[in-house]
């Protein structure tokens, strides 16, 4: 994501790395405490991918209680996630309010610096209002 300069009126020709207009779905989470994160691509936005993302953080963080805040997507909600909570009762999962703005970027979050200046980061974030 970036900014570029156009005439007014015209539409400017942005140069990406993406293969042929493909979809990328992300999976990812930050642990605000100790500034650590991870992103996970999957095929699509499912419950598959979700499930193997809450695999990833349940690794991640062996023995300790987890708290994880998502959106109301259809994937993060379902028997399968519900019964995946249950099997691991140390993880609990908190659902946003469908709207609300100022829980979403918040301008004195420091992004770690590897994020930012990685590829994937560079294409994630715009460093201008970093």
């Amino acid at each position: 994501m970036g900014r570029r300069w156009a005439k007014r009126g015209s539409r400017p020709f942005v140069y990406t790395r993406s293969q042929h207009q493909k979809r990328l779905n992300v999976f990812g989470w930050v642990d605000p405490v100790q500034g650590s994160h991870g992103i996970t691509k999957w095929i699509s936005g499912n419950t598959d991918g979700f499930i193997q993302v809450l695999r990833k953080i349940i690794y991640r963080f062996k023995g300790k209680t987890i708290d994880l805040w998502v959106d109301n997507a259809r994937w993060h909600k379902g028997t399968r996630v519900e019964v995946f909570i249950v099997e691991h009762s140390f993880f609990h999962i908190h659902y946003l309010p469908p709207y609300h703005p100022e829980l979403n970027y918040h301008p004195g979050l420091r992004i770690d610096w590897r994020l930012r200046t990685s590829d994937m980061g560079k294409q994630l974030l715009h460093i201008g209002e970093l």
